[in-house]
This record gives C-alpha cells, structure tokens and sequence, in this order.
C-alpha cells in the first residue's frame, strides 16, 4: 500500500470519526517516511482533537522540524498552548505562523482571541481587522471584533464595522444581532425592537439569545411598556438559568451567607479587635454594597481622583476566605483563635497578589471593590483590622429589580436574581448579615446612596473623599471622560458608566410595582431601615 492510498484511507477514517483507525494508519505510514511533514501534521490534528495535546504538541513541532514553512502547524501549536493557558507561546507561534504567511487569516484570528483574552485590545483589535482584510468572510473574526467594540464603549467603531459588515454579509443575524446593540448604545429604542422582535438566533447560542431578550427587554422599559419588558426580562433570565442549572446552584452562595447569619446571630456584643501593626502594609478599604447599589458608578467616579486607583472586582478575598478556611475548617468560632503569625502570612499573600494585579504607586490609596465582599466583613475586620469601608445604598426595590433585570455572568451568587422573589430573599439574608456586623464588629465604615450622587453629586461625593482623607478634585465631575477612557469595565454596568448621571433609574420598580405585591415583606424592613 503507497503513501497517497494510506493517506487517503486515514483521512476516511478521520471524517467517520474512526481516529484510533486513522492513528494507526498514519503511524504506520510514518514508520515508513519518518520524514514526512505531513504525516506527522494530520497525527498532530488528531491527537489535539483527542484531547491529547502534549503528543499533539509532539507532532505538530517534528513537522515543523522537516518543514519549518509551513504556517499551519505553527497556528495549530498555538491553539494547543491556548488551551495549555500558555499565552506566552500561543502568541509566540501564532507570530512565526503569520511571519511565514501574512495571509493566514486564521493565525491572525487566534492571536486576536490571545490578545482579547489577556486584555491586550490594541493587539486584539489590530489582526481581528487584518483577518478580515485577509478573508473578507470571515464571520467569526467580525463577531469578535464587534464584541470587542461592544465591551470597550467604543461605539463609533461599533457602528462602523456593523455597517461594513452588513455590505459584506447582508441580512446576517449575527450581524444583525450587533447591529441592535449599536443601535440600543444610540438609544434607538424602536429600531432595536423592530431588528429583534423577529431575529431567530442559534438556539444552541445561548449567549447571544440571552443578550437579545435582555436588550429588547431594556427597550421595552425605555418606551413604557413595562409589561412587555418583564416578560422579555424573565425569557432572558429563564434561559440562563436553563443553560446554566447544573452547573451553579443558588443555595450554594445562600448557604456562605446563612452559615455566616446563624453563627454570628448568636453573638449579641462587641468582639474586641486587636489593633497590632502586624507589617508595614496600609489595610484596604473595601467598597462593597449589594448588586446594582451604584458601586460601579462610584468605582468610576472614585478613580477619576488622581490620588484613587479602584480594583475592579478581583478574587483577592475570595482567595483569602479559602486560604483562612484551611485555619477554621468552616467553624466561625476559630476565626478569633487564628495566631499574630498566621495572621501576617495571609496578609501577605493578600498583597502579594494584589502587587500581581497592579502596581503600587505610594501616592495613591487602594480601594478593592467587589459588591458581595460585604458578606466576609467577619474575615475581612480579622485580618485587617484598620481597613475602610465604603457601603454603597440604593432603594432595596430598585436594587432588586436592576438585579433581576441584568444579564450577570453565570455563577452560584447570580443564580439568586431569576426571579424577584429569590432576589428579594437574597437581599433580605445579605443585608441581615451586613446589620449583625455592624452590631457586633467596629468597622470604620462609611455609607453612600445612589439617589445621593444622582441628586446632591458634588456633596455626596465630598462626603467620600472626606472620609478617605483626600482633597476634593474638580475632575470628579467628568467621570464619564474616566469612563470612556477605560479599555473594558468587567462589570454588567459597562455600556452606562459612561454616560452623564439620569434620574430615570431612580425609583424605576414603580413601574413593575404590582409584580413586587408578593415580595413587600422582605423588602419593607430595608426602606425604613435604610431611610428611603
């Protein structure tokens, strides 16, 4: 049997899915031509679709060996190192592949998806555009750049590659897909209404399916037909949750939080805290508040001030809860047991991460935010005992309903918001807990309300900087200048920090009033609580 027929019969082999057929053909065609750069790149293909990636990576580098020209083996080794998390050589071999052929539309792709990944949007945007100038059809390349665009505010580019797009493409339904959203950040209401009402999507797209219910849902809002609205609200929601079901589990995040109440609950006096310089580290201040309180506002406005840099939703507590969970093994009562040594190793660690994240400038002061840190106050005040706290407020009602009405990225806590009734008992426990901490811990804490900034900006917002011991800054006013020189804010609120302050966000759960008649008694407590 010659090479060309033992190819051919792998290569039927491969489209029946009868890999382990094709792998012993090819090998024992490569016994005979162990120089065959071929042979070694389709082993190298099936190995990778097997999931065996370092004898693929094995493969694809002997083909490389024989024929170092040939721009797909290096393409697919960065593919692999993707997969491996090894950005570093992904990029590396996506380069040489282009260096060898510029006009590989796909190297371009894959190292436009690297740079995306790592943040890199210059690099990201950069081949995104020269894989489509390479191959003019490239559809995937057009949707990542559009969503690069979407998650970056840069609406003008949106808009603009939506319209070469549509010339390319037609009536598209990714395309037109995006061409909603462009249309949706112009406050074409109508219009998006008008593109989405009919757009049949991919059903096994379930991203793209829950950001259309969602936006045509705000659409609906916009225009007063509140009913409408809820019902493309709850569609979006009901397919989340549907997609995502067996993956996270509301009770999981409920249970962190009850486990928290019901210890704490049974503690009915001050717990003396320690005030020993334990380094020479400055403790953070926390800005923390229930979802959709504002804080993403305030985390705008904030690091406008020269003197502020905000940690935008970074896991540095939930690292440090696992690492003190080793020490209390989920009893609370051993957290005060936990030594002056131990202590400062957690301290560490902590900032020792953050300088991974950031680096530290001692002009400035730190704020880590992350809303539903509020339910680790108790670990927090442990390990640093002199930090700060910024609470964020808005109207339980409104905050509940912005809840529901979001599209968050999946996990366990954000499985709470698909329905009011779960959002609103979600809001009763956290706010619950936060009330004990206050009774029971000394936290040099200071709170903020929404409707505050929104109504009284400049007063509310001294109130802040008073409290982190700064000078007021004028630049403060033009937040949303910060805001749209962000390159992603990863947060749901990326597509409104950017804008002038509104008022129409302020008391909006009137317009949904007769679907909250079941939930007033969960929330009832928190308006006189919280003075609204």
């Amino acid at each position: 049997m010659g090479l060309k027929e033992i190819i051919k019969l792998s290569e039927i082999a491969i489209n029946n899915k009868d890999f382990i057929k094709a792998i012993n053909l090819l090998e024992k065609a490569l016994a005979m031509h162990p120089n065959n750069f071929e042979l070694n790149f389709k082993l190298g293909l099936i190995h990778n679709v097997l999931g065996k990636l370092n004898e693929s990576i094995n493969y694809y580098k002997k083909s490389v060996e024989i024929n170092p020209n040939f721009s797909p083996a290096y393409c697919n080794l960065g593919i692999i190192y993707e997969k491996l998390n090894n950005e570093d050589l992904a990029i590396k071999n996506y380069l040489v592949a282009i260096e060898i052929d510029f006009e590989n539309s796909n190297a371009h792709y894959n190292l436009a998806n690297t740079y995306f990944k790592i943040e890199d949007f210059n690099n990201a945007e950069k081949h995104y555009i020269l894989s489509i100038d390479t191959n003019s059809k490239n559809i995937y390349a057009y949707n990542n750049l559009l969503q690069l665009y979407d998650r970056t505010n840069d609406n003008v580019n949106l808009n603009k590659i939506v319209e070469k797009a549509k010339k390319v493409f037609g009536k598209n339904k990714v395309i037109i897909f995006f061409e909603g959203i462009s249309e949706y950040k112009k406050n074409n209401y109508k219009r998006v209404i008008e593109l989405y009402k009919n757009l049949e999507l991919d059903p096994n797209d379930k991203v793209k399916n829950i950001v259309k219910s969602n936006i045509l849902a705000k659409c609906y809002d916009h225009i007063g037909k509140y009913n409408e609205a809820f019902k493309f609200f709850e569609i979006s929601n009901n397919i989340t949750n549907d997609t995502y079901k067996d993956k996270f589990k509301k009770e999981n995040y409920s249970k962190l939080i009850k486990s928290r109440l019901n210890f704490f609950s049974n503690i009915n006096s001050k717990i003396s805290k320690k005030n020993i310089k334990l380094d020479n580290n400055t403790d953070p201040i926390f800005l923390i508040g229930f979802p959709r309180s504002g804080t993403t506002l305030l985390d705008t406005i904030l690091r406008t001030h020269e003197s502020i840099e905000v940690l935008e939703e970074k896991p540095l507590i939930q690292n440090m809860i696992n690492e003190i969970n080793i020490y209390i093994k989920d009893d609370f009562s051993n957290l005060s047991k936990i030594n002056d040594e131990t202590i400062k190793r957690i301290r560490l660690s902590y900032f020792e991460n953050r300088k991974k994240i950031i680096s530290l400038d001692k002009k400035k002061i730190y704020i880590d935010k992350f809303p539903l840190n509020i339910i680790f106050i108790a670990e927090i005040d442990r390990i640093f005992p002199n930090a700060k706290y910024i609470l964020s407020l808005r109207n339980p009602y409104d905050a509940v309903l912005s809840c529901f009405m979001q599209s968050f990225e999946p996990n366990d806590a954000m499985s709470n918001f698909y329905n009011l009734n779960d959002t609103s008992n979600f809001y009763n426990i956290v706010m619950s807990l936060w009330t004990k901490y206050l009774e029971i811990l000394d936290l040099d804490m200071h709170a903020i309300k929404y409707e505050e900034i929104v109504s009284d900006f400049e007063s509310s917002v001294s109130s802040v900087i008073n409290f982190l011991n700064l000078k007021w800054n004028d630049n403060l006013k033009e937040f949303n200048k910060t805001a749209n020189k962000r390159s992603m804010i990863n947060t749901p609120s990326y597509n409104q920090v950017n804008k002038p302050l509104y008022t129409n966000s302020i008391e909006r759960w009137k317009n949904y009033k007769n679907q909250f008649d079941e939930h007033i008694c969960n929330l009832e407590r928190w308006i006189t609580k919280f003075e609204y």
